[in-house]
This record gives structure tokens, sequence and C-alpha cells, in this order.
């Protein structure tokens, strides 16, 4: 069982609108507070639900949920990260802290990093992208297709794209049935989807100085291992990792995710900037 169902969410109100937010609280004697921020569509428990329990046990972690802007208007990359921007500066005051986005949570991060600079120590940025390209228009085309018409194969698509062949061939239909039956479809989700195909954060991505850990994932075919190697060449005092998943690592090798995630909390130094990091054996 998640941590994330033991522990009470609590509210914060951020240019009235209500950001929902889990806090393990206890530091763990750890100096730095890590802050997650999930991908499109997904939410602490969503997203997290494996992360969060692994994470906490070695330090402070702030997972933070985004909301759809009060304005209720077109969903902008500058609202999101308004939210997270007022969201860390209302719950840890004063603080720097090491900021971890997932997908799209790693375009909002990177741009939060470039324009908020007293608020991010460090920066992890896992299956993200600077700029959206045609192969995932085109895969966005699709899903919003299936999604208008109201087919039930959004689900077996967004499984597909999701998670990575190697991944995938090992599975039965029955062993994946219960994850596509539980996903879920909202507004805020479409929102979410229109703007991904509007991401271009390349400028933002050039002014990022906070020492940046990235990820990317092999077999991704939501935001291809390209995006993220872009990002490597972006960021000037980056390091990258990566691992054989597809875009949803979180569920495929969570402890390996883990295991870069904690070495990066522990001994950023390790790795010095321009560093690709070897993928640990067993």
């Amino acid at each position: 069982m998640s941590n994330t169902a033991t522990l009470e969410p609590s509210i914060l109100s951020i240019d009235g609108t209500q950001i929902t937010y889990h806090d393990s609280q206890d530091s763990r004697g750890h100096d730095d507070v890590l802050v997650l921020l999930h991908g499109t569509g997904g939410s602490t428990t969503s997203h997290f639900g494996f992360l969060f329990p692994i994470l906490s046990s070695k330090q402070r972690v702030v997972s933070i949920d985004m909301a759809y802007p009060a304005h209720r208007g077109n969903l902008e990359l500058e609202d999101l990260v308004a939210q997270v921007a007022g969201a860390i500066a209302g719950i840890l005051p004063g603080r720097k802290v090491v900021l971890l986005g997932y997908s799209l949570g790693a375009v909002v991060t990177a741009s939060l990093a470039a324009r908020h600079p007293e608020l991010v120590k460090r920066l992890v940025l896992v299956a993200g992208w600077m700029k959206t390209d045609l192969q995932q228009q085109l895969r966005n085309d699709v899903w919003l297709d299936l999604r208008r018409s109201g087919s039930q194969a959004i689900r077996a698509y967004s499984t597909f794209c999701a998670f990575g062949g190697p991944f995938l061939a090992e599975k039965t239909m029955g062993e994946i049935q219960a994850g596509m039956d539980l996903m879920s479809f909202d507004g805020f989700g479409d929102s979410q989807m229109d703007l991904n195909r509007r991401i271009d954060i390349v400028a933002d991505a050039h002014r990022i100085k906070a020492p940046t850990l990235v990820i990317g994932c092999t077999h991704d075919q939501m935001v291809p291992v390209r995006h993220q190697k872009a990002l490597f060449g972006a960021i000037e005092d980056s390091r990258f990792a990566e691992i054989p998943t597809g875009h949803a690592v979180v569920f495929e090798r969570p402890s390996e995710l883990c295991h870069h995630i904690q070495r990066f909390m522990d001994a950023p130094e390790e790795h010095p900037a321009g560093t690709v990091i070897a993928t640990p054996r067993p």
C-alpha cells in the first residue's frame, strides 16, 4: 500500500485555486526537502504511489497535485508554474527545494527553475521535453480523436503509448486490464493534453542554473529519449541517466528510478556536469 493512502491530503489556496498536496513532514535527518510534481492527467496517488513511500523513508517529501486554474480559461504553462511556485513558497517558506518533475511536470518544473531560481536548489527532470515535435502532435491527434468519439479504445491506446515494448511483451492482457479499467478522463486532463501540443521552453531550459539530473527512458513513445538528451545538452550544469523503460517509468522501474533520485539527493556532486551516468547493475 502506498504511504499516500495513509496521509491526510492538505489544501492550499493559490490565487483562488485549491491545491492538494501530500507532505511526509519527517526530515529523516536529511537537510533537503524533495518536492514532486506529477505528469499529464496524474496526481500524487496515481503517479507517485510507488515513489512517495520509498523516497519519504529517506527525507521529507512534498508532492503537489496540479489543479485547473480558478479563471477557467485556456490552460497555459504559466498557470501551472505559478501554482507550483506559490505552493512551494506557501508550504516551505524561505526554503530552496530539490524539485522533481515527471512528464508534463518536468516541463513545469524546468520552466519554474528558470523563472524562480530562488526556489530551486537542485532539479530532477524525468521523461521531460523542451519543445513538442510532430511525432508527439500526431500521437496527441489520435488520442484526441478517441477522446472526442468516446471510444473505449483510448484505454488500450494510452497503455500502448505509455509502456515500453519490452515491458508489454512480458505481460498478458489480464495483467494490464485492471490498470486500463482504472483510467479516468476529465476536462482538466483534456486541457493538459492541449497544453502538451504547445510546449516550447527552449529559452527557459538554457537559463537553468540549478544542478540538474535529467532522466530519460529508452523505450519512451510519448516523449522519445531524444527529448531528454536535448534537455541534457541545453542545461549547463546537468548530468544524464537512462532507464530502459517506456514513458511509464514510475510503474515499470520505480526502484531504479528511486536509485538515481536518491543518489542525487545524497551525493549531488558525485557526477560532474556533462556526465552520462552508468546504468546500475544487480
